[in-house]
């Protein structure tokens, strides 16, 4: 499960550092304005998919044995990677558009599995960390995966990667996964979070999404201040992830997710705001890598915690889950088209659009959302 949840992220961010040469192969064929248009339109077209996918996927999951459903999605989504870079600009628009549905359907329904697989909330955390972790080890790998593989196969930069979700999709079904909640997780833990709660958690959802999916497209238009390679970008796509990473590895040894989660969430959404306010102003290679750090950091982290808060207390719900990664995936396509449809020079605005709503959310947080943290068994 923690390789599925890898290779549905690794999918994702493998293909972005290549956006900018696969919509126009012939480097001057398109103007710059159209370029970047479809550069952002591309980055936008695999969370709009997802948006639209996720609450559906997660409440059929509720319905019906998931398993099958989480197989499936994943050799779907080896069979559309596969082709990148063999086909022309309409059909990359429909293999982009059917890997968002298919990762809309891994990630939550993994989130799932993991939520039937705990017997109290403090073991959901842990498995909600590590499978976000792996998630966000995708992040990291998949740039440097496709620049191996682009080494080999040139013509087709992502057809190793395939292989390798393909081989994930295989190896899953020979393994067990749980079908129903057997333990059942004690629902005297906490209360399911009120309707208010869940709004502003699906906001910061959003907000955390939205923010870094901003950073990744200014990264590749071709007008952003610091003008980078392909393997740069890759690369600042790579750290991106190792922040994310970092921050799974570091929650995973310390109980704040239970213990203090809004004061995480305020301390994490005043990181995004500085990282979102510095970005644009970013002179040098080392303080945007520090920056993209610092936003792969907290993004993660609020995207655990919303994750693993939205969830509820008793009973584990895929349309919950649905709707969590539906709202990070409006973040995801709204920032970029938003990047698309401003005037050149004016992409800081973006950015810092998205940072004062991340600091209007973090002024809101205490009034809204008022968790019960959970006190840990000592057996």
């Amino acid at each position: 499960m923690l390789l599925a949840a890898a290779a549905a992220s690794a999918g994702q961010t493998a293909i972005l550092a290549f956006l900018p040469a696969l919509v126009d192969p012939a480097r001057g064929a398109l103007s710059s304005s159209a370029h970047d248009f479809h550069v952002a339109s591309l980055t936008a077209v695999h969370p709009l998919a997802a948006l639209l996918a996720a609450p559906l996927w997660g409440w059929i999951a509720d319905r019906v044995d998931y398993r099958a459903m989480l197989r499936a999605a994943l050799v779907i989504l080896a069979l559309v990677t596969a082709p990148i870079g063999l086909v022309g600009l309409p059909e990359l628009y429909a293999l982009r558009l059917v890997a968002g549905m298919a990762s809309a359907a891994i990630i939550p329904l993994g989130l799932l599995c993991a939520s039937f697989a705990a017997n109290e909330r403090a073991d959901q955390a842990r498995r909600f960390t590590w499978l976000t972790a792996f998630l966000f080890l995708g992040d990291l790998a998949g740039p440097l995966v496709a620049e191996v593989s682009a080494a080999i196969l040139p013509r087709a930069p992502l057809m190793i990667l395939a292989f390798g979700i393909g081989a994930v999709g295989a190896a899953l079904c020979a393994v067990r996964l749980p079908r129903w909640c057997a333990p059942c997780i004690d629902g005297g833990d906490l209360p399911a979070p009120t309707l208010g709660a869940t709004l502003i958690l699906l906001f910061v959802t959003i907000v955390a999404g939205g923010g870094l999916a901003a950073m990744h497209v200014n990264l590749l238009v071709t007008r952003s201040v610091i003008s980078l390679s392909r393997e740069e970008i890759a690369w600042m796509l790579s750290l991106c992830g190792l922040g994310m990473l970092a921050a799974q590895i570091f929650h995973a040894r310390l109980d704040w997710l239970v213990t203090m989660p809004r004061r995480l969430a305020g301390l994490t959404l005043g990181l995004m705001a500085a990282a979102l306010f510095l970005f644009p102003v970013a002179a040098s290679m080392a303080e945007l890598s520090g920056i993209i750090v610092a936003a792969g950091w907290s993004s993660a982290t609020l995207r655990l915690v919303t994750s693993f808060w939205i969830s509820g207390a008793a009973a584990p719900s895929g349309l919950k889950l649905g709707l969590q990664h539906s709202a990070a995936s409006i973040g995801q396509a709204l920032a970029p088209l938003a990047i698309a449809v401003v005037a050149p020079g004016a992409q800081h605005l973006v950015l810092w659009g998205i940072g004062g709503l991340s600091l209007a959310l973090l002024v809101s947080l205490p009034l809204a959302w008022r968790p019960r943290a959970i006190v840990k068994s000592s057996a």
